[in-house]
């Protein structure tokens, strides 16, 4: 099988990224045959099809001239749609595998791929389809639907990077989307990482219900020497942003013994620096063994989110190492804590509950605790496994293949 894999950026900048490159290589470790496309950006990996990329700058590095001129592109953008179609004319794939395709790649692509009978899966790794900003989050209020405003109550209320000029651009391609462009006459499949987000998007439009599965995200299942390590801090791992709750977070160490550790960098680290006490400490951005062993470290990993969280990594990589999880009871990730086994959840946005939840998992016996981890470490492995993904990853392919085909 060739599949065509599309996503916006060809480095790891998010979680979809982090999916995208990870589906690659399973493809390939199956014997699959995989084409990638992709845009031009400086920090970009080696690419064989890299002389096929789309020339997209990130409209937020370009004058305000230039901003403005690149509206259009930002809602179609006819140059990647010349360079899909060259790509499929030269490698003639047997699916197209979409990830994160706005504000770069943008929706002109589905036509050329319905014009050459190329199958397209569509995965949702956030809410774009029905949200303009993605997060469900105006001033940490959670908003459901501002469809019936035409999505301007986003450009209202700079619902994206607290930016008028992009949050309107936002609401313009949500407005294309969902009155002008009937993207689903397009898509073979939609593959959704959460139970959540699936219903929200059955909720919105009834065609998802019928052409949709749910495939969580995979990781690769650490070895474990089945000590159970209990560490002596709390770890954040994450961007230092206001929807992944870490205000919220921060304030709940306030006055306490334990001790938090933040692995991260964002706009608020500055401020929370200066907020936070001695029990919280800052490491910066971490990855590879650097982050691996703050995991190790650690006793819980928290994710306090205050947005609808789709099917976060950072809860499946914890349980891959044994490590129990801290979560907001907030999109997608109550269906992957099982309360009081595999971690604790609390109500999003309160500050005291987390705190209760926080002295509550620090006074567990470490006989607790190892049977937490234990558990945490089973559900990894029944539910994120790299090659029962792949399996279901590929018959959803056929599926989408014959759904083209009917």
């Amino acid at each position: 099988m060739k599949v065509l894999q599309v996503n916006k950026y060809f480095f790891i900048k998010g979680g979809a990224d982090r999916v995208f490159f990870d589906t690659i290589g399973m493809l390939k470790d199956r014997g699959c045959s995989v084409i990638t496309l992709s845009t031009e950006h400086p920090d970009n990996c080696p690419a064989d099809e890299s002389n096929y990329f789309i020339k997209s700058p990130e409209i937020r590095d370009l004058s305000f001239i230039h901003k403005i001129g690149a509206i259009r592109r930002f809602i179609s953008n006819p140059e990647a749609a010349r360079a899909i179609e060259a790509v499929i004319v030269k490698e003639k794939p047997d699916v197209a595998h979409l990830h994160n395709i706005f504000n770069g790649i943008s929706l002109s692509i589905l036509p050329v791929l319905k014009k050459y009978h190329v199958p397209v899966v569509l995965m949702l790794h956030d809410a774009r389809l029905i949200c303009p900003s993605s997060l469900f989050n105006l001033r940490g209020t959670l908003c459901a639907n501002c469809r019936k405003s035409f999505f301007l109550n986003c450009a209202l209320h700079k619902c994206y990077q607290n930016s008028r000029l992009y949050s309107l651009m936002c609401a313009m391609e949500m407005f294309h989307k969902d009155f002008c462009f009937n993207y689903d006459q397009y898509i073979s499949r939609y593959i959704f990482v959460s139970r959540a987000y699936r219903n929200f998007h059955c909720a919105r439009h009834s065609f998802f219900k019928n052409k949709s599965d749910i495939l969580y995200n995979s990781t690769a299942i650490q070895e474990r020497q089945g000590e159970n390590i209990r560490g002596d801090y709390f770890l954040f791992c994450g961007r230092v942003t206001e929807e992944k709750g870490i205000k919220t977070l921060v304030r709940a160490f306030q006055g306490k013994k334990a001790h938090l550790k933040v692995a991260g960098t964002g706009p608020l680290t500055a401020s929370l620096k200066e907020e936070a006490g001695t029990n919280v400490e800052f490491l910066g951005f971490l990855s590879g063994t650097a982050l691996a062993d703050a995991i190790r470290g650690a006793s819980f990993i928290v994710v306090p989110s205050e947005w609808e969280e789709n099917n976060p990594l950072s809860v499946i990589e914890a349980y891959s190492y044994g490590k129990p999880v801290i979560g907001s009871r907030i999109g997608g990730i109550p269906e992957i804590i099982d309360e009081g086994h595999t971690g604790y959840t609390f109500t999003a946005f309160d500050r005291e509950d987390l705190s209760r939840v926080i002295d509550e998992a620090s006074c567990i016996s470490d006989e607790a605790y190892a049977e937490m981890s234990v558990a945490a470490a089973s559900f990894a492995r029944q539910n994120f496994d790299r090659l029962a993904y792949c399996d279901k990853l590929i018959d959803i392919y056929r599926k989408a293949m014959q759904y083209e085909n009917i």
